[in-house]
């Protein structure tokens, strides 16, 4: 997604929650958020645990519509072990936080209602360190764990409806452009709009404590968050017509810094090692974020100059990455040679490898021995999603359409949130002419994005075939009266 588009990452009000808290949109933004869910009663002094995550289910089944939103299970998984590191804290017992990447190459992360947390693709690459990276996550937890969205709708209770879809606005507005942050700023204006951005402030420097406390706890060096802001400020200085995007929704000033370094100062630096995850992941993402047949040749032969030049401090980030770039540009055997390099330098292995060898294969036309890789892969790695997704595609595309279904029917009894496999299940009935099953499918992978009337559309479809049995009938049937229940739900929530 470009920095500058007005598009990306859902218009529909839903990027960088934690700028937080600008009021008073003006009229002519009341008719984008529509399709935000009331939270009950305005006169409550907070919003309750149980609506704020509600709250959040809502706003994340939009953006899983969002093409932005990544559905890249590998570097999920890793940002999801990251989170769990990070909150195994006492500070975070009783939350639970999923987080998920966003394919931007600004420099951002945020935390929407219930714990959901989005990583832009661009803040992994630009981390100079696991640490760094790891302060940015630990920073949006405590914005979580601190309540700073029920907070701050307590102080505007008649109107918190319109102040939280103010806040979202303009936290997406600032994230890609300035001007326009400062125009609804401007337009906000009064003694409400002063309060609400001096307790942005404090939001922010308590996201900053309980941030750095946070890292602490869970063994990374607290210093990260001060090299990460102190280099974000250089940027600004340098670039104050394109500030990173954390920049702009969350302002890191002199003084936050200054409080940052007081708090560290007495602890002892220690030089902490990468995982080898944050690594890989942020090798391939280099790859991902690049831009078409050109920007695909340029990332790659950075790699190739490093490799050839000695000028890389990971070595084994910087083959793996070239295999990564390699497979993206179709050459099959470059992929393989420069994949074999990175084994070579970590013999332990590891399910990343797995997953680009079986890729490998699989792109070149060689299924079946894609299959064996990420089978015998499956079984050394445990609970390697990426490696179930390639085996439900080798399966596939060798035609043993049977073999696919009773894989992923096994595996959706573990997985049943993920969109993908679900899509491929719908694929694998396709292609044993049971067009009944394929619309079943299609329809949990519609809900899963809150595609309510869409996927209750695929069941009647179902149904109407006269295919099913009596007892899947039943199934299907008592499905599009929770799929109906729930689209009359939100839609009682939404309505004003």
């Amino acid at each position: 997604m470009s920095a500058t588009s007005p598009s990306g990452l859902s218009r529909r009000c839903l990027a960088a929650l934690l700028a937080l808290l600008l009021a008073g949109a003006p009229p002519a933004l009341h008719a984008q958020v529509e399709n935000l869910p009331r939270l009950g009663d305005a006169g409550g002094e907070e919003l309750s645990p149980a609506a704020e995550r509600r709250l959040g289910e809502t706003i994340m089944r939009d953006l899983r519509r969002d093409p932005d939103v990544s559905d890249d299970v590998e570097v999920s998984e890793y940002l999801n072990r990251l989170g769990a590191q990070l909150s195994a804290g006492p500070s975070a017992n009783g939350f639970s936080f999923e987080l998920f990447l966003v394919r931007d190459a600004t420099l951002n992360a945020f935390a929407l209602p219930g714990g959901f947390i989005g990583v832009h693709s661009g803040l992994i690459v630009a981390a100079q360190s696991e640490s760094e990276l790891a302060s940015v996550v630990a920073h949006e937890i405590g914005h979580v764990t601190q309540r700073h969205i029920a907070r701050m709708l307590a102080q505007q209770r008649q109107t918190s409806m319109m102040t939280l879809a103010a806040a979202i606005l303009g936290a997406l507005a600032a994230r890609s452009n300035p001007a326009a942050m400062a125009g609804i700023v401007t337009m906000a204006g009064g003694a409400q709009q002063q309060q609400m951005l001096s307790f942005s402030r404090d939001a922010e420097r308590e996201a900053d404590r309980v941030g750095l406390e946070t890292l602490r706890q869970a063994g990374f060096e607290p210093r990260g968050m001060v090299s990460f802001f102190q280099r974000l400020q250089q940027s600004s200085r340098l670039y104050e017509s394109a500030a990173p995007g954390y920049m702009r929704s969350h302002p890191v000033t002199a003084e936050r810094i200054a409080d940052l370094q007081s708090r560290v100062q007495d602890s002892r630096y220690r030089q902490l090692p990468d995982s080898i995850d944050f690594r890989l992941m942020r090798a391939k993402l280099r790859v991902v974020g690049s831009q078409g047949v050109d920007g695909l040749r340029e990332v790659r032969a950075q790699f190739e100059r490093q490799l050839r030049d000695k000028t890389t401090n990971d070595e084994l980030a910087t083959w793996y990455g070239l295999a990564v770039a390699a497979l993206a540009q179709r050459d099959y055997p470059g992929a393989s040679r420069a994949l074999q390099q990175a084994r070579q330098l970590h013999p332990a292995g590891h399910p990343a490898f797995e997953r680009l060898g079986a890729e490998i294969l699989l792109r070149a036309g060689d299924a079946p021995a894609a299959l064996a890789l990420a089978q015998a892969g499956a079984g050394r790695f445990a609970g390697a999603r990426a490696l179930v997704h390639l085996q439900a595609e080798a399966l596939l595309a060798m035609r043993e359409d049977a073999r696919a279904v009773a894989f992923l029917t096994e595996q959706l009894a573990l997985y049943r949130t993920e969109p993908r496999l679900w899509r491929l299940l719908a694929r694998a009935h396709g292609a044993l002419n049971q067009p009944e099953l394929a619309h079943r499918a299609t329809a949990e992978e519609y809900a899963l994005s809150g595609s309510w009337l869409a996927a209750v559309e695929q069941l009647r479809l179902a149904l109407r075939s006269g295919a099913l049995d009596f007892f899947t009938g039943s199934l299907v049937d008592a499905r599009m009266k929770e799929f109906q229940a729930a689209y009359q739900r939100e839609k009682k929530e939404t309505t004003r």
